[in-house]
């Protein structure tokens, strides 16, 4: 389980607090497990994650030869914070993906430093309107933004100096690709990336005692991951989500045929389990209002009960689009960083004397994150600009954390380090369709492809039909009562959303045109479809009414829970 903390700094009083910090102008109060915690005299750590070949008190000893400067010198998956008492200094550190955020927020003399979204010095905050209409409109908090007013999410690869007048903010690790490429031939490109992909897989595993668990599904990353955790000799448990009958090259099936392949006792867990109201009250309890909603909410609560410890997952960023995007909009598409013109109608459902200030924020905020990627000429770095500063630590990573982190230690393999540092080395093209990537998995282990790649997901739920089922319970529980939200959308605007809601009348050929449309549309965007028929553009579709009900209703379950708490 990756603990969070929390630290309270107020101007230091004239009668210190017994158990309390006295670092610089600091009065500190910690809200922390005790194993978060290391000391030295006059120097101490919290910390959430973990770090690699290095424990906590070697952490503080680099830190004393180094300086704030120690970030870049380490590597792993953490967010800390360093009291420097002989200096008066307070130091917050995050890693190089964020993949454990930390928030901060000022209030006069009282500075929050936390790990968690609902810290209550958070969440009395009004809503701040660019994070609202950033979760309206893309499901999630990007750009570092938070639900409440005056509460910021620190950038990862930086170090931040905590001062009376605000964080002073020092990246450590820039992540962007060479000037000059590595021009070696690529069987040794793929040589080296495989010994790096070894290593960042055995210093994960060494010291774990008792089983490893991998989310297994039919495509290029996870099934990497299975066969290097195989090739360690590690005790080792897959699973895969289900949800109704699967089709035979669903992420299900392939993930079968996988887990048999390699002699891994294999699980699958019921994504949903029917209980719409309580997945809404998961979403809004473990996601917080940073994540996306959970489709499988349910699965991680039937994996929390198996005391799982360990969860390997195959996140990376060697994905670029099989063709150079040379429009940042596309860029933006691509990415899953919509304009506020993708809710469509469903924008006249928003109180009319907010919605314009509501477009307003988001609209600026994707202009930053636009001249943010448009520094550069090339697309590809575009797209890894996209891909590290906003996909990863603002749409993957936190429901990683805030799903399976809150009861097990999450292993990410891809985003080592030394595997990072190799990536921006590489020419550009040896990342469009992850071509060297999958020519290294090749490499390692030529029986890896010897099951085809899924074609399908295989345990998305029908929401659409789900709203309707449940209906009458939502608007009893949701609907019923004042939220922070009315102001932003009444509830009758909601009620009629829900409400204008239909199932066709031919369900099922209803159904099955929208995969046929979906599988017609992956294969358009497809490196093949586009040889045959040329390049398509991206375009971001409207949102659908249900997944804005999603949205909209997680918000109130969200409110409710704050308010219960």
């Amino acid at each position: 389980m990756q603990t969070d903390f929390s630290a309270v700094l107020t101007s230091r009083p004239h009668q210190p607090t017994e158990g309390t910090l006295i670092v610089g102008p600091w009065q500190v109060t910690l809200d922390a497990a005790s194993a978060s915690i290391v000391h030295q005299p006059g120097l101490s750590a919290v910390m959430k994650g973990q770090i690699y070949d290095l424990d906590a008190q070697g952490l503080l000893r680099l830190y004393r030869q180094c300086g704030p400067d120690f970030a870049r010198r380490f590597d792993g998956a953490f967010s800390v914070v360093l009291f420097d008492e002989a200096q008066g200094l307070i130091v917050a550190v995050t890693d190089r993906v964020g993949s454990h955020k930390l928030y901060a927020a000022y209030a006069g003399e009282r500075v929050t430093l936390s790990t968690r979204p609902d810290h209550p010095d958070f969440t009395g905050r009004p809503y701040d309107l660019a994070g609202l209409a950033s979760v309206l409109v893309t499901g999630s908090t990007l750009n570092g933004l938070t639900l409440h007013q005056g509460v910021q999410t620190l950038s990862r690869a930086s170090s931040y100096r905590v001062e009376p007048g605000g964080m002073v903010q020092q990246p450590y690790w820039a992540g962007q690709l060479a000037q000059d490429h590595d021009t070696r031939p690529e069987a040794e490109l793929r040589e080296e990336l495989a010994e790096l992909l070894k290593r960042s897989v055995r210093r994960r595993v060494e010291g774990l005692r008792g089983a490893v668990h991998l989310s297994l599904s039919g495509g290029h990353d996870s099934r990497g991951v299975l066969s290097l955790l195989a090739a360690t000799g590690q005790d080792l448990h897959t699973f895969s989500y289900t949800q109704g009958k699967q089709a035979a090259r669903s992420d299900t099936r392939v993930a079968d045929a996988l887990a048999a392949q390699y002699g891994t006792r294999h699980e699958h867990l019921q994504a949903y389990q029917g209980d719409l109201l309580a997945t809404l009250r998961r979403n809004a309890a473990w996601g917080h209002g940073v994540t996306n909603f959970c489709d499988e909410v349910d699965a991680w609560d039937t994996l929390e009960g198996e005391s799982v410890t360990d969860l390997f997952t195959g996140d990376q960023i060697f994905e670029m689009h099989a063709y150079p995007l040379t429009d940042i909009s596309e860029q933006l598409v691509k990415r899953h960083i919509e304009p506020f013109s993708t809710l469509g109608s469903l924008a006249d459902r928003l109180n009319p004397g907010l919605s314009p200030a509501l477009e307003a924020a988001w609209t600026a905020e994707v202009e930053t994150i636009r001249a943010s990627a448009a520094r550069f000429a090339d697309p590809y770095q575009q797209e890894l600009v996209l891909v590290a500063d906003q996909l990863l630590p603002y749409r993957l990573l936190p429901w990683r954390e805030r799903y399976g982190g809150r009861f097990a230690r999450i292993h990410l393999p891809y985003l080592d380090a030394a595997v990072l540092d190799f990536l921006y080395r590489l020419p550009p093209d040896t990342l469009a369709g992850k071509r060297l990537f999958v020519d290294t998995l090749r490499d390692l282990d030529p029986a890896l492809y010897t099951v085809p790649l899924a074609r399908s997901q295989g345990y998305e739920a029908d929401w659409h039909a789900e709203l309707i089922k449940h209906r009458e319970a939502v608007k009893e529980e949701l609907l019923s009562g004042p939220s922070r939200l009315d102001a932003a959308i009444d509830p009758q605007a909601i009620r009629a959303v829900l409400d204008s809601l239909a199932l066709p009348a031919d369900g099922r050929r209803s159904m099955l045109k929208g995969q046929v449309r979906q599988t017609l549309g992956t294969f358009r965007h497809s490196e093949m479809g586009q040889k045959i028929f040329g390049r398509a553009q991206l375009r971001a579709p409207l949102i659908s009414p249900a997944t804005w009900l999603l949205r909209v209703l997680t918000l109130r379950a969200l409110d409710a829970d704050t308010r219960t708490r």
